[in-house]
């Protein structure tokens, strides 16, 4: 048996002890869900999972080469836990073995701790290139369900279990700020996604909204078709599920999209709101959005045009000419503008 499923194990056998059921329970996840996920607890001492490990014949050096320890700097003595007094959530390599852990804090933690923790890279886990659930979703992908990417592990659990009785649905989570090229590329070779949609099911704030952008860029050589899921603020999937139940979030996993570049555009736009007012901001804005637009897969290309157009309160013709001028690499856009007198202002987006 690997380290890390050991680890598991010994997370699996502290949980009926724990704060994790109970809380997981007010989150609106089912004891199922708990079985299949193989959710534990990581005590809150600070070598529990090292004594256990070195019981099983593990020495410090592969404890700590594991990533499931670590030599912090202002504490004397040997290895500690890496994970403490969290609720723990296996990361599970394409083949379904045990790689990693996420570890999520108790609801009371102090505000210094952070709410995830990652276990760190290793020579079995590397993070760029890995998705939280993809190992789960495996059957459902393999039977045409919609991949739906998410933030987080209770995020892709709150889905699966809203998709139990169609299985719709395959969630998977980065659990990281930002979806990279490798986890696209390893999602592409669980499903064929080149006939396909995407759900992007990120959390309703600006973080969320610039992490949905750029799963944008790093889905598109591989998706025929990006759609993001569109929550009230301050929502995520896990909040829906325990706010509103399996059915609402259902209801708006099937009903609350757009196009994921609506995003993309959108983010663009937001860092000029404050000066669109001015012809000459109009104007620089147009440049510097110009070129998002013309590196978007010609499919959605049209319709940003007209939504810029919308935005910016320009013309479209002139909208698509300097689309089109990104494209073919010409001379920066430069329109000719009326003459008016319009309020010095600054060049660039607010903060610039």
């Amino acid at each position: 048996m690997s380290i890390y499923s050991l680890a598991a194990g010994f997370f699996r056998a502290n949980l009926a002890r724990s704060w994790v059921p109970g809380y997981l329970a007010g989150r609106g996840l089912t004891p199922e869900s708990l079985e299949r996920w193989q959710i534990g607890f990581a005590p809150s001492g600070r070598d529990a999972l090292v004594r256990y490990l070195r019981t099983a014949g593990y020495s410090d050096p592969l404890i700590l080469a594991a990533g499931l320890a670590r030599c912090p700097a202002h504490e004397h003595g040997p290895p500690a836990d890496l994970f403490r007094d969290r609720a723990m959530f296996p990361i599970r390599s394409s083949r379904g073995a045990i790689i990693a852990f996420i570890g999520r804090a108790a609801p009371d933690r102090a505000s210094d701790c952070p709410k995830y923790l990652n276990s760190p890279a290793t020579s079995h886990y590397i993070k760029k290139s890995t998705l939280f659930g993809l190992w789960e979703a495996r059957d459902a992908l393999a039977g045409g369900a919609l991949p739906v990417i998410v933030e987080g592990p209770l995020d892709a659990i709150a889905v699966a279990q809203a998709a139990e009785s169609t299985s719709r649905y395959a969630p998977v989570a980065p659990c990281g700020s930002t979806l990279t090229q490798g986890q696209a590329a390893a999602l592409a070779g669980a499903a064929d996604l080149a006939p396909a949609r995407i759900l992007v099911a990120f959390d309703a704030d600006k973080p969320g909204r610039r992490a949905a952008a750029g799963a944008y860029r790093a889905l598109s050589p591989f998706a025929a078709s990006t759609q993001a899921m569109i929550m009230p603020p301050g929502y995520d999937p896990a909040r829906l599920l325990s706010d509103h139940g399996q059915a609402t979030l259902a209801f708006a996993l099937e009903h609350c999209r757009r196009p994921l570049a609506d995003l993309v555009t959108d983010a663009e736009t937001a860092r000029w709101t404050r000066s669109l007012r001015f012809a000459e901001a109009q104007v620089s804005a147009l440049r510097a959005i110009a070129p998002v637009i013309a590196a978007m897969p010609s499919r959605d290309v049209a319709r940003q045009v007209a939504r810029l157009a919308s935005h910016l309160g320009l013309d479209h013709a002139l909208v698509t000419d300097a689309v089109i001028g990104a494209v073919t690499n010409e001379k920066p856009f430069s329109p000719k503008l009326p003459r008016i007198n319009v309020p010095r202002h600054p060049a660039g987006p607010p903060g610039s």
